[in-house]
């Protein structure tokens, strides 16, 4: 069964990496949470960057949520994929789901997960148009890749700190960390408490890619930046390159 499961995540991940539209990814997302509760947790966890807020995907989620967080609490698979949901639901950008969400605030197992979903759903709600935004997608890079750009590119520091993490953990394509270095060059000289740990990011996100044409770049920023937060990921990043 767990090497079935793993197949199929593999499966998701892959088509998750292609062109699609967006409601072959709607339909992709519902034929997942009508199905094989398995692949659930990890399937809610990328709704953190996929710019979704279609109530077709989100309603089943919440009927999941309700459905199944009653005989959840002993266990800690189950536990954690009813607080996927409650996470999901905050992801979706939706206030109608704030009802339910605000049924597990007072949650001894789910009261952390119902507070954070409250404090992102309103942020996902402006950030889901910016990231699905395909107005500015390069048919020559995945959705994925299109969608960190936008992140990226956004006027908000705590979506570009999304963005960048996605280019530390995933996306180290070419034309991505072009924008990785466009935004940290731009922004690293004027790090704010607010602003700081997304260019932090930008650094950590071209220090993992180890391209070489970055060092001049990252050991500029070690120089001349002001933040501490900045300089010292800046520092680790280079390390990364070696001597």
């Amino acid at each position: 069964m767990k090497k079935l499961l793993g197949l199929l995540a593999c499966l998701f991940y892959a088509t998750t990496s292609f062109s699609a539209t967006v409601e072959e990814d709607v339909a992709r997302y519902v034929g997942i949470f009508n199905g094989s509760a398995g692949l659930h947790s990890d399937a809610a966890d990328t709704f953190s960057w996929m710019g979704l807020s279609d109530p077709r995907i989100f309603d089943i989620i919440e009927k999941r949520l309700l459905a199944d967080a009653p005989a959840s609490r002993n266990d800690k698979v189950e536990k954690n994929r009813v607080a996927r949901y409650i996470r999901a639901l905050g992801f979706s950008g939706q206030a109608k789901y704030i009802p339910t969400i605000n049924q597990f605030v007072s949650d001894d197992v789910y009261e952390r997960y119902a507070k954070t979903a409250l404090l992102e759903l309103p942020q996902y709600q402006k950030w889901n148009p910016i990231i699905a935004n395909r107005a500015n997608f390069d048919p020559k890079l995945s959705d994925d890749a299109n969608r960190v750009i936008n992140m990226l590119r956004a006027d908000d520091f705590l979506l570009k700190r999304v963005g960048a993490k996605r280019v530390y953990f995933k996306h180290q394509e070419p034309e991505v960390l072009e924008v990785t270095a466009k935004e940290l060059r731009a922004n690293y000289a004027k790090a704010t408490h607010d602003s700081s740990d997304a260019i932090a990011w930008m650094a950590k996100g071209l220090g993992q890619a180890r391209v070489e044409k970055y060092r001049p770049l990252l050991q500029e920023v070690a120089a001349n930046a002001q933040d501490p937060h900045v300089i010292k990921h800046t520092n680790a990043a280079l390390e990364k390159y070696g001597k």
